[in-house]
């Protein structure tokens, strides 16, 4: 029976009006999608917005707006626990989008990190050790994965072949990235759009976490390289050209070493992290560096 009165963080859901959602996720369909509530979508993105805007406010001198939206985005963080963690600390909706952006978006509180995470893990081996993500969630999914000790499974998910997947795909003959995860069908048949950049937004990962190239400060005037191994991968490179100048990481191995080639430009500095746990800073310039493998 619907309540009389609302509750006081009901205020603070983001629950009504017309939503796409958690859109394209697998096992969804586009028309009945729309029509569910999305309050843990809506009410989640409150919060990082609003988070987003309190700390952006300082740097551009409206620092009278930064109380408002640090208010708004404590409430709206208030509102999602109380509506969407259970008494034992389970997530509603119980999807693997749900607990991404759970992690991603620091939702759920630091003592249910690891049981959401390990929630996170069980969901994805449930679906055959596929990904279960739309637009939302899927630029987080690894990103979350490899943060929480998982790197692993991401190496898993990035090179599954079959639906869905980003691989899968490329065995279809794509050359763009689609809007639907089984944009053409095994008949060769197209739906929606084959060139959308959401599920594309996965190169995030293999520049930050794969490459390592990751922010420290605005603009990059201090920035971190940090590679991460897996997945049978011996090499990678990538590139960032920041305001400063042109940011490069390349690594490669050959079963006994780890060497890592890092350029930083001028006017910045890095903190270069090898995969021993070894750390250097380095100045503007090119500079190269090794370690021993196999490292545990």
């Amino acid at each position: 029976m619907p309540r009389r009165e609302p509750l006081p963080h009901e205020e603070f859901l983001w629950d009504g009006g017309y939503h796409w959602g958690e859109w394209l996720e697998p096992g969804t369909v586009a028309g009945q999608h729309m029509q569910q509530d999305h309050g843990s979508v809506g009410t989640a993105f409150l919060h990082r917005s609003a988070q987003l805007l309190a700390r952006i406010g300082p740097m551009l001198g409206h620092d009278k707006e930064v109380r408002r939206f640090e208010q708004l985005a404590a409430k709206a963080l208030e509102a999602w626990r109380t509506e969407f963690i259970g008494p034992e600390g389970a997530l509603t909706p119980d999807t693997q989008a749900n607990h991404v952006r759970a992690l991603a978006f620091g939702l759920v509180p630091d003592e249910l990190r690891a049981q959401t995470a390990t929630r996170l893990v069980e969901l994805i081996r449930a679906a055959d050790t596929h990904l279960g993500t739309g637009f939302l969630a899927t630029p987080y999914l690894l990103p979350v994965l490899t943060d929480a000790g998982n790197v692993d499974l991401a190496f898993e998910l990035i090179y599954r072949d079959t639906p869905p997947s980003w691989l899968y795909m490329v065995e279809r003959g794509a050359t763009t990235v689609w809007e639907l995860w089984e944009g053409i069908d095994t008949e060769g048949t197209p739906h929606e759009s084959l060139n959308h950049y959401s599920k594309g937004a996965v190169i995030s990962w293999l520049h930050r976490y794969v490459a390592g190239i990751g922010l420290v400060e605005p603009a990059y005037r201090r920035f971190r390289v940090d590679p991460r191994r897996g997945g049978g991968l011996t090499w990678a490179e990538a590139v960032h050209d920041s305001p400063y100048g042109r940011i490069e990481s390349s690594w490669q191995e050959d079963g006994a070493t780890f060497r890592l080639t890092v350029t930083v430009p001028p006017g910045t500095a890095a903190e270069v992290v090898m995969p021993d746990g070894s750390r250097r800073d380095q100045g503007p310039g090119s500079q190269n560096y090794d370690c021993p493998l196999p490292i545990p």
